[in-house]
């Protein structure tokens, strides 16, 4: 897919920060480019970023490794046209930091590849499910919205 033009600034809303926001975060900067702003946070941000999400982010060229979880108030001073929430536990967060920057809001439904049981290939092919998950429904975005 071609880069488009630009997209609204976006801030992406989980549980954590550690998996599912990081992702997209990185795939919509990957999208539209590092000039679109784009961040993310979690409404109970962990220490560290998974490291499963590290791994399948590393396999398309993305490293995560040094990212930072963060909470709204880490983000509040961000750009923001637009808030996607990624987590049913996040969305009244996600909700309510959509009204006061009086920024659009969408639920994109993504699994939690972190609650996924099994051995580590069966583990990471979660986290590969969820990444593309995201990154298709980013690419439907772009495409929705392109001028």
């Amino acid at each position: 897919m071609s880069t488009p033009a630009a997209g609204p600034a976006v801030v992406f809303v989980c549980g954590r920060n550690s998996v599912r926001s990081p992702m997209a975060e990185a795939l919509w900067k990957k999208t539209y480019g590092e000039a679109t702003p784009s961040s993310s946070f979690g409404v109970h941000p962990a220490g560290y970023p998974d490291g499963f999400m590290v791994n399948v982010m590393n396999e398309i060229g993305v490293d995560l490794s040094r990212f930072d979880c963060r909470t709204a108030d880490d983000v509040a001073d961000e750009p923001c046209d637009l808030v996607v929430c990624l987590a049913a536990e996040a969305e009244p967060a996600a909700r309510e930091f959509a009204e006061s920057r009086g920024a659009r809001y969408e639920r994109w439904q993504v699994s939690d590849p972190a609650m996924q049981d099994g051995h580590h290939g069966e583990r990471l092919e979660a986290f590969r499910i969820s990444r593309d998950a995201i990154a298709a429904r980013i690419e439907r975005f772009a495409r929705e919205h392109a001028s």
